[in-house]
């Protein structure tokens, strides 16, 4: 019986219709061995996180405690019907809940806002919607398990953005999920909360960007390793049918991307691609553990969803994205020549000022280095190397705003497809001042000028229209 893990986001708890949506999701993998993850309501992270942030406030503390409670049994009223078991459940839940996050505000103000509190307050969202959703089901009649992730997924110490420590979150699955798993008489969906974990000296940690995903990967390799029966895939629920071969606010017509692999799928991901953040690929890529993205609002969609697995079509363009704000910083100097340790320098400024570099390239003659940042970073890195000794008196330090093009897909290997792109791109006289290719010649990466990136998307997207899975071309 295979095993499906679904995650569910805030959109898709944020009323009784949505909650309705959930009971008939369920109804339809009624033959299936269920593990459900849920992200916070919608907005509550954030309101978590500014609590945290503005202990000293305490009005304005008070009234985001105040909007987080009220929200919740809002929902609490809307989904249940009042004097039943499960509604004083959660009510009950709740106020035990909201007490506790009471006494850490305190503890912030008392003894400073330590990134242990940062990961503890903020994972409040997911253990109240979460435990709401088991509660749910049960009233709809399903048998149910809350389970907290603090208690099944070991991480790292790093706080803010933990990874999983698989060993010690496999034995954990194993003890406590695995056996009612594995009894074919029951049929209990586990609810587990997304984003939390913790570290292996009891802290509440959490998985950073993309978390509540992260979470149902983690959880799908850690069941594969320790199952026997090792038919697992994951169903990400969103707002959105799936990846798509471009963001729409750059082409209208932008079309679904139905089946890409995990290195497609990551550099996508990677670069622009809000849907999915490509660390939750890391987790389940050597497994080989098939990935749905579906759109929430269409449950029974059976041909239009993204599907990441071993299975893709390699003589196609899967995408193209976009950095829209980027800063490429040259450093320049005759003296770089011959001399050791100058781009090792470079990543240590940078690295000690935690700004990420991509993009790196030196001139053959050593004279001149580029790299990439984020645009917001560009204040911070060019005072950081203006400051730095070694950098002061023998080199010149410039930097331009960019944008980056994105193409992603094995077709951008051949020499004609490179060739038609470049045409394309002349076409609009979008020159290129930048060029990389991954090392797996998955994608190419093109710098041109920010006034020129929407011309450029637009007609390299036009003329190699065949390349993608579009059937709009022939139209063209």
């Amino acid at each position: 019986m295979t095993l499906v893990i679904m995650k569910f986001g805030g959109s898709c708890l944020k009323d009784k219709k949505a909650f309705e949506k959930i009971a008939e999701i369920t109804n339809i993998y009624k033959y299936s061995k269920k593990i459900y993850v849920a992200s916070a309501l919608k907005g509550v992270t954030d309101m978590l996180i500014k609590a945290a942030h503005n202990v000293k406030n305490k009005k304005d503390v008070d009234k985001n405690i105040a909007l987080i409670e009220k929200k919740h049994l809002d929902m609490i009223e809307e989904i249940f019907d009042q004097e039943t078991e499960h509604y004083s459940n959660c009510k009950d839940w709740i106020d035990k809940k909201m007490s506790e996050l009471e006494d850490c505000i305190a503890d912030i103000e008392e003894f400073g806002l330590e990134p242990y509190y940062i990961d503890y307050i903020s994972g409040f969202g997911e253990i109240l919607s979460t435990y709401i959703l088991n509660q749910y089901l049960e009233s709809q009649g399903f048998d149910s398990v809350f389970i907290s992730a603090n208690n099944i997924i070991i991480t790292n110490d790093n706080f803010n953005n933990a990874y999983p420590l698989y060993k010690l979150t496999n034995a954990r699955i194993k003890q406590h999920i695995v056996p009612l798993l594995d009894n074919p008489k029951e049929d209990t969906i586990f609810c587990i909360t997304g984003f939390i974990g913790r570290n292996k000296i009891g802290y509440t940690t959490t998985l950073g960007r993309g978390g509540s995903d992260y979470t149902a990967t983690i959880l799908a390799r850690s069941f594969y390793d320790e199952c026997t029966d090792k038919d697992i895939k994951i169903i990400l629920w969103k707002d959105v049918d799936g990846l798509l071969s471009i963001n729409p606010k750059y082409v209208s017509d932008s079309i679904l991307i139905k089946n890409l692999d995990y290195a497609e799928a990551k550099q996508i991901a990677n670069f622009g691609a809000k849907v999915l953040h490509p660390k939750c690929l890391e987790a389940i890529e050597e497994r080989k553990i098939p990935l749905e993205i579906r759109n929430f609002d269409k449950p029974l969609e059976k041909d239009n969803y993204t599907i990441i697995s071993e299975i893709t079509n390699k003589d196609q363009i899967k995408g193209i994205s976009a950095i829209e704000d980027a800063t490429v910083i040259t450093i320049i100097s005759g003296s770089m020549v011959d001399v050791p340790g100058v781009l090792g320098k470079i990543f240590e400024v940078m690295g000690k000022n935690k700004i990420s570099v991509s993009f790196v390239a030196q001139s053959s003659s050593e004279i001149s280095t580029s790299f990439v940042i984020n645009g917001f970073d560009t204040e911070k890195a060019t005072n950081a190397l203006n400051n730095e000794e070694f950098f002061s008196e023998f080199y010149h330090i410039n930097w331009e705003p960019i944008s980056i093009i994105n193409i992603t897909g094995l077709k951008v290997l051949d020499n004609k497809t490179k060739s038609d792109i470049f045409s394309a791109l002349a076409k609009k006289n979008v020159n290129v001042k930048g060029i990389s290719q991954s090392n797996d010649e998955l994608n190419l990466s093109l710098l041109v000028n920010k006034d020129k990136l929407l011309d450029g998307i637009n007609i390299v997207y036009d003329d190699l229209c065949e390349e993608f899975e579009n059937e709009k071309c022939s139209d063209k």
